[in-house]
């Protein structure tokens, strides 16, 4: 067992995503935002802190172990006024996606696996954020490249982040050439489809795709009008 089998599904998600050489990501900003959120979502499903029906997210409580943002994230839809939809909490919580990445990745500093530098522009503070232990996450992705090069069935955690890979198209960190980014992305949806994804986990990765989708329109059409 490796050190990462023991992290939850969001540690795993941003380890996924993060660039192995810079401080930056390998996948879009909205898909980051929504998927960070989402992972976290399924870590609160999975800690059995949420419940799932028809779309809608209930509360079960409002204290989780897993860290303080899942604490956090948790006790904002447990005090919730308004019961709202999975999009709609995915949108929601987006907006502030940056303070919680930033609670994610000092967690996995103190785990050892990154490096952070606290920067300044114009007074505004952000991070930058390095992988220290970059075989870690080679690990991650063979485990992921044998379930769908052998057709392994992948428990219930790496078919949750199997999801987090189809719902933010994260192909290209996962696949050597385009042959197997189409191999990888047809495996994936067929896994999606079927039953080892567990109910209401899929939700939510539906919900995702949905909630990664308008964002990117929402982008488009404001890097659009800008440009006019």
């Amino acid at each position: 067992m490796t050190q990462i089998d023991n992290f939850n599904l969001t540690e795993k998600f941003i380890l996924l995503a993060m660039h192995p050489d810079k401080a930056r990501y390998k996948i879009s900003d909205q898909a980051l935002n929504a998927g960070l959120i989402g992972s976290i979502l399924l870590d609160l499903s999975k800690e059995d802190k949420l419940l799932i029906k028809n779309k809608m997210l209930q509360a079960k409580s409002s204290y989780s172990i897993m860290s303080t943002t899942h604490n956090q994230i948790l006790s904002i839809i447990q005090q919730s006024e308004k019961e709202r939809n999975i999009k709609i909490w995915i949108q929601k919580l987006s907006m502030k996606s940056g303070a919680y990445r930033k609670k994610i990745l000092e967690g996995l500093r103190d785990k050892g696996l990154i490096k952070i530098e606290y920067k300044k522009f114009l007074f505004i503070p952000y991070l930058k954020a390095y992988l220290i232990k970059k075989n870690e996450r080679l690990n991650l992705i063979d485990q992921i490249r044998e379930i769908l090069i052998y057709s392994k069935k992948p428990d219930t955690e790496m078919a949750s982040l199997l999801g987090m890979v189809e719902a933010c198209k994260m192909y290209p960190i996962i696949a050597r050439d385009r042959t197997e980014r189409k191999n990888f992305q047809k495996k994936l949806k067929e896994i999606i489809k079927s039953d080892l994804i567990a109910s209401g986990v899929d939700q939510v990765i539906k919900e995702m795709q949905a909630a990664i989708t308008a964002a990117v329109m929402v982008s488009t059409v404001a890097a659009t009008s800008g440009s006019r």
